[in-house]
């Protein structure tokens, strides 16, 4: 009676996770979400964000320590799973804007959920695992407004944008001894919505404020490839101790294939005025376009990376003691298309990731300290946005930790580790107009059980 109760307390968990997720509003202001799909919100899992961005080399499946979280941005890791973990992850994030020209900061911020996701071994012997969530890719939501005068009248301009994009995800991996593979799929969809509106600010001549606007729709199936392999080095027994150091390498890669998302457009050009409680009155329509059909080609993106870990094996089990990795990715945003048109402001970005991973002593018992995974890490590239032609450099330093809440209890099947990440960084640099500064802080939960249970007893 008590698995079936605790357990329905983990859904419930996650059920209230989602409630709590569709409640949440972003308030953000980012002149750079204006382009192509709008800021990426690094829809990374939080180890991998402490670690520096870190991800297709990384994996824990088999950490007693780290118990267990799913690296849904590598899918050959599900093949490791021997317990049902739930992952669920928010997203704090503050940003300072510095314009140069003309002279000013701005400050914005904003929560909003980073993930949810399920892996749970499907075939522990044959290491066949199974993964399946919700994640947010990317964010569009600014306001700019300008000023400047037409036919010597005074006349103001609102930019506008809000949207974003989404991921919908279901994979499996597999693993033959030292070899990993797996395959993400599911539904890639999200919405774009864009207006500008235009007001005369004139003392003798009343003039109807325009809007133009679009709303764009679109989604579709999208298929990412992971790969795995470690290598075993070195080994060290201590048959006194009944235990075994070994030292490891293993070799990680990614691959998003380049697809085509289906998409609807609305577009309205149309007089209106505002009301008394500052509500949009659409005064009357001068064009109205629907459902105009299109693509959004969204182009391809590559990871590889490698990490060299030590780890432990004892009679109490598989301990990562510590890892180091290195990984680069790049994306080809040259070939993004939105109904068939090339974006200018966009350009083919690469990021390249360090990042590194201790734990002093996973097996003391009395010592908490000792049993917590300390994380730090730092990344540097090129955005996939160039608004100035300029180039937009990025960089990143990372640390976090996972603090564990329950384990090593005889009667317990249930784990829960806190997972923790802070990342502080820029975007631009003095060759830029605008640049962003950045902080993000992470909290989730990856709250592990073992499932199906023969009875012993009736």
């Amino acid at each position: 009676m008590r698995l079936v109760s605790t357990t329905t307390g983990r859904l419930a968990y996650v059920v209230s996770f989602i409630i709590i997720s569709i409640q949440l509003t972003a308030q953000v202001n980012s002149p750079y979400s204006r382009y192509g799909i709008g800021n990426l919100v690094g829809s990374q899992h939080i180890i991998g964000r402490s670690m520096g961005g870190i991800q297709a080399a990384y994996a824990d499946g088999l950490s007693n320590n780290m118990v267990q979280s799913v690296n849904f941005n590598n899918p050959a890791t599900y093949g490791a799973f021997y317990l049902v973990s739930y992952d669920l992850s928010l997203l704090y994030d503050t940003r300072s804007l510095k314009s140069s020209n003309p002279e000013g900061i701005f400050k914005s911020r904003y929560l909003i959920p980073s993930y949810l996701a399920v892996g749970m071994p499907l075939n522990k012997a044959k290491g066949l695992g199974l993964a399946f969530g919700l994640r947010p890719i990317s964010r569009i939501n600014y306001t700019v407004i300008t000023r400047g005068r037409v036919a010597n009248d005074s006349v103001g301009t609102s930019y506008e944008g809000t949207g974003g994009m989404n991921q919908a995800f279901v994979g499996i991996g597999k693993r033959w001894k030292n070899l990993s593979i797996g395959l993400n799929t599911g539904y890639t969809f999200g919405r774009k919505e864009l207006s500008t509106k235009k007001t005369f600010l004139s003392d003798t001549t009343a003039y109807a404020q325009s809007n133009t606007g679009s709303t764009t729709t679109y989604g579709k199936a999208f298929f990412q490839l992971g790969l795995q392999y470690e290598v075993l080095l070195h080994k060290v027994e201590d048959k006194a101790k009944k235990q075994t150091e070994n030292y490891l390498l293993r070799f990680g890669a990614t691959a998003n294939l380049q697809q085509s998302l289906n998409a609807k457009q609305d577009q309205v050009v149309e007089t209106f005025t505002v009301g008394s409680v500052g509500n949009f009155i659409s005064i009357d329509s001068i064009s109205k376009f629907n459902n105009i059909k299109g693509t959004i080609v969204m182009p391809a993106s590559y990871e590889a990376g490698i990490v060299f870990h030590k780890t432990l094996t004892s009679t109490r089990g598989i301990f990562e003691m510590w890892s180091i990795g290195a990984e680069y990715s790049s994306t080809l945003w040259k070939n993004y298309r939105f109904y068939g048109q090339a974006d200018p402001a966009l350009v083919n970005s690469w990021t390249m990731k360090f990042g590194a991973q201790i734990s002093p002593n996973p097996q003391a018992i009395r010592n908490y300290l000792n049993n917590v995974n300390y994380r730090i890490g730092f990344n540097f590239g090129k955005d996939y946005i160039d608004a100035d032609g300029n180039g937009l450099k990025t960089s990143t330093f990372s640390f976090g930790a996972g603090f564990p809440i329950r384990k090593w209890r005889a009667y317990e099947t249930q784990y829960t580790v806190v997972q923790t990440a802070l990342q502080v960084g820029k975007r631009g640099s003095s060759k830029n107009n605008i640049t962003e500064n950045f902080v993000q802080l992470s909290l989730g939960f990856s709250l592990n059980d073992t499932w199906f249970i023969k009875r012993r007893y009736d």
